[in-house]
């Protein structure tokens, strides 16, 4: 099995980062079903390619713990952009985790989102939920990911991890710098701003690892040095929880990372599609996030 997964890692197509959580969710539950007698069939290589790439993304903070119970608290009005990052960056001293980070601990991340419609396209279903579950590694550098069939498959975890942003200075000024270079040259096909590949890159580094108290705080702090950059006063997570809203809007698509507007703990993402070359009709939902849980275990597979 992993050296089939391997293989096809060379061969993998271009898939936008924010559809990989996406494609993640359908393809698992695919594979957990039985195949319907119809005579449109999944591709097991197409699907075994999205797989892997949406597990190689990391995909998904702060590492906030169960948050909620759904219900919408009182939405405080934020001034600004560097309001919204000042104070986050504030309470980003709080520790959020019953258990304390160490080496060989693992983040358990579980979310719920809507899934693809249909690939390749690019949309989500609205309408639908999907649970997903996966661990990554305290220092970043690993994530494991249930195959579908009971067994966990771990792979690298992305190009900038928690343990490159800890190093000294830790300021929101190095944390752009470093995220900037571990992006390396887009893949063919791939035709995101360097600006949105940035918040994205952000963004996974949010909802799915261990980042300390003081990255945690630089990176909200660097999020409204990022053109294209404003604030949404009432944004909705996938879970139908109310919050406020980093908003990145580049030429093609616009993106949130939504926090909880009474501590500012990461909520989840929403991102959708602008009228352009690329989509033809504005709004389209194409990634819709909520973090329900996250909180640090003793290995992959293990729950809280």
């Amino acid at each position: 099995m992993m050296d089939e997964i391997k293989n096809f890692r060379g061969a993998t197509p271009t898939i936008t980062r924010h559809a990989e959580n996406a494609a993640r969710a359908r393809l698992l539950h695919a594979m957990q079903e039985p195949t319907p007698a119809s005579p449109r069939r999944r591709t097991p290589r197409l699907a075994w390619r999205l797989v892997l790439a949406a597990a190689l993304a990391g995909a998904v903070g702060t590492g906030a713990a169960l948050i909620g119970d759904g219900g919408q608290p009182a939405i405080t009005p934020v001034a600004s952009v560097r309001d919204l990052g000042e104070r986050a960056a504030r309470a980003a001293a709080t520790d959020h985790y019953r258990t304390v980070p160490s080496p060989g601990k693992w983040l358990y991340v579980k979310e719920t989102i809507a899934p693809l419609r249909e690939e390749p396209a690019p949309d989500v279903d609205p309408g639908r939920r999907t649970t997903l579950e996966l661990w990554n590694s305290v220092d970043g550098r690993q994530t494991a990911l249930d195959d579908g069939k009971g067994r966990l498959v771990i792979e690298p975890g992305p190009g900038t991890t928690a343990a490159d942003l800890a190093k000294a200075p830790v300021t929101p000024e190095q944390m752009l710098t470093r995220i900037k270079a571990g992006l390396g040259e887009a893949p063919p096909g791939d035709t995101s701003p360097e600006d949105q590949r940035i918040f994205e890159t952000i963004s996974q580094l949010m909802s799915g690892q261990v980042l300390e108290k003081d990255v945690r705080a630089a990176l909200f702090r660097a999020l409204p040095m990022i053109p294209g950059m404003s604030i949404k006063q009432d944004a909705v997570d996938a879970a139908g929880r109310h919050g406020v809203a980093f908003a990145y809007t580049g030429p093609e698509e616009r993106f949130e990372i939504i926090l909880n507007p009474e501590d500012y703990r990461y909520l989840g993402t929403y991102g959708e599609s602008l009228a352009s070359r690329t989509h033809p009709k504005a709004g389209v939902p194409l990634v819709w996030t909520a973090q329900l849980e996250a909180e640090i275990v003793d290995k992959p597979g293990a729950r809280p």
